[in-house]
C-alpha cells in the first residue's frame, strides 16, 4: 500500500508534535536549571545578607559598649566635680560671710598676723631659748 497524501500529512503532524514535545521538554529542563540556579543565588544572597546583618549588629553592640563606657566616665567626672564644688561652695560661703561681717582680704591678713603674733608672744621664752642654743 502506498501512503496517501492524508497519511503523509498525519505523519508530518505527528512528527511536528514530537518535535514540539521535545522542544518543550528541553525548555522545561532549562527552566528547572534556571530555577535551581536562582535558588542557589538566593540562598547565597541570603547567607551574605545574614553575614552583613551580623557584622552590622556586632558593630552596633561595640559602639553601644563604647558609649556606655563614655557615659560611665562622664558620670564619674560629674560626681567628682560635684564633690569639688561642695568644698568650693563652703569656701565661697565663708568668704561671703566675712564680707558681710565687713572683713576684706586686708582684715583676714591682719587677723592671721595677729594670731601669729600672739603665738610668738605666748611662746617667746621658748623661742628665745632655742635661738640662743640653750
Amino acid at each position: 500500500m502506498m501512503p496517501t497524501s492524508g497519511t503523509k500529512s498525519l505523519e508530518m503532524m505527528i512528527g511536528g508534535l514530537l518535535q514540539a514535545t521535545q522542544d518543550m521538554q528541553r525548555d522545561i529542563t532549562e527552566i528547572r536549571r534556571d530555577i535551581k540556579d536562582s535558588d542557589a543565588r538566593a540562598a547565597l544572597s541570603y547567607e551574605q545578607s545574614e553575614q552583613r546583618a551580623a557584622s552590622s549588629r556586632a558593630k552596633m553592640y561595640q559602639k553601644t559598649d563604647e558609649l556606655v563606657d563614655r557615659v560611665t566616665a562622664t558620670e564619674s567626672a560629674v560626681s567628682k566635680l560635684n564633690a569639688d564644688m561642695t568644698s568650693v561652695k563652703e569656701v565661697t560661703a565663708e568668704v561671703t560671710r566675712w564680707k558681710l561681717m565687713g572683713l576684706g582680704a586686708l582684715g583676714v591678713t591682719g587677723m592671721a598676723a595677729a594670731a601669729l603674733a600672739s603665738l610668738v608672744t605666748a611662746y617667746w621664752g621658748d623661742i628665745w631659748r632655742v635661738l640662743r642654743g640653750g
